[in-house]
């Protein structure tokens, strides 16, 4: 099977993010009318899974395939299930939920709304409803290739892994990822450790910035110079650090610029940031993004900080299980769907779920070159390794 050019869909994310008011190719006559959207909990600026979700929902408005389009932020399990009501209340066609977390949520407001169909995106969710439609990706290889990376750029010798609470197999990529660090370690001859290996507990936090925060600023006391978060809201937290570490003061780059204030945060970032500018930090941190190609989407000194990054294609995911959903250029070649199409109200399912995986080239790791002497020749490393296990010759824990 073709797989896509991992440096073009890259740039294709960054576009996304950017561009969601370009005017994409024709498509056929709409096959529904509204459409609407939830994220848990990091909103939809997160230079992640929300941001581009919500550029494909922008899109398919823009091509006519929905009339309208409605969204909300939420951040509790109760936020989330009465925005699901409520936009199901109000006959949303075409509903979707994104990011780690409310699956049971869904499953009930989807048996009482079955002529609506919702899109669980990324949420870790799989006992479904029929007219719940999943759209998921495969991260266990792009973690292992994270550890590989993070090993090979490291210089104090630690890295750090985090996932949140409700992200899908969680547990199964810390695990690739500890693989991969140990694979690098193997190769090289080097002794890299991975802060709290081998557990999951202790490398799981709740999805929020505050939780992000403090996992962050503990790895980085404990010395780890590479940090790579698998999360939506707790992901916010792990900029929010950044920022403060660096002395950064560009807007641009600040997190979720939607995330409610908390004064309490804003107090010890700005604590951080005059510390930052008196002395100099005794290491430089880096960053394996997830979600977009972090040194594009993440702009300015985080961008520059980002060492590699793991991309879900998330337009093949839409295409891929909604009938006619508009081609955003970004998805690439479209693999059959499972089973027959069907009709769920007035929009037709191609399949009713979608796995992303780098074989069918619906999540990518892709390395940030040159930007950093500690880096240089990741992107070389990084193809290696992948050919490696396509081959055989290298084991993922838990692939297939």
């Amino acid at each position: 099977m073709r797989r896509i050019g991992r440096a073009a869909g890259a740039v294709a994310a960054a576009m996304l993010l950017t561009a969601c008011g370009g005017q994409p190719p024709e498509t056929a006559e709409p096959v529904t009318t509204s459409g609407c959207m939830v994220s848990a909990p990091a909103g939809f600026a997160d230079r992640s899974i929300g941001q581009l979700s919500f550029g494909e929902m922008s899109n398919a408005r823009s091509a006519g395939f929905l009339a309208s389009t409605s969204s909300q932020r939420v951040s509790t399990t109760d936020g989330t299930g009465e925005a699901l009501s409520r936009f199901a209340a109000a006959g949303c066609d075409l509903g979707a939920l994104v990011g780690p977390g409310g699956a049971d949520t869904l499953s009930a407001v989807a048996v009482d709304s079955p002529d609506t169909v919702w899109l669980a995106v990324a949420t870790g969710g799989t006992d479904y409803p029929d007219n719940v439609v999943t759209i998921d990706f495969d991260l266990r290889e792009p973690a292992f290739i994270a550890g590989y990376s993070a090993a090979a750029s490291s210089e104090t010798g630690t890295v750090a892994i985090f996932a949140s609470r409700g992200f899908a197999a969680g547990d199964a990529l810390l695990a690739a990822f500890d693989a991969g660090v140990e694979q690098r370690n193997a190769d090289a001859g080097t002794a890299v450790e991975v802060l709290r290996a081998g557990s999951t507990e202790r490398r799981t936090v709740d999805d929020t910035q505050a939780a992000g925060r403090e996992y962050t600023e503990d790895a980085l006391d404990a010395g780890a110079d590479v940090i790579v978060p698998f999360a939506s809201g707790a992901a916010s937290g792990v900029l929010e650090v950044f920022t403060a570490y660096y002395g950064i003061a560009d807007a641009d780059a600040a997190p979720d610029p939607t995330a409610v204030p908390d004064p309490a945060a804003d107090g010890a970032a700005g604590a951080a940031e005059g510390d930052a500018a008196e002395e100099e930090p005794p290491f430089t941190p880096t960053l394996v993004w997830y979600g977009t190609d972090g040194s594009q989407t993440l702009g300015g000194v985080l961008g520059d900080h980002v060492i590699a990054s793991t991309v879900p294609n998330v337009a093949a995911g839409f295409q891929s299980t909604v009938a006619g959903w508009p081609e955003t250029g970004f998805a690439g070649e479209l693999g059959e769907p499972p089973g027959d199409e069907r009709t769920i109200g007035d929009i037709a399912v191609r399949a009713p779920e979608y796995t992303g995986t780098m074989d069918n080239g619906g999540v990518e790791i892709v390395a940030t070159d040159g930007l950093l002497s500690s880096v240089a020749g990741l992107g070389r490393d990084i193809a290696e390794v992948r050919e490696r296990i396509a081959e055989g010759e290298v084991e993922v824990p838990g692939a297939d």
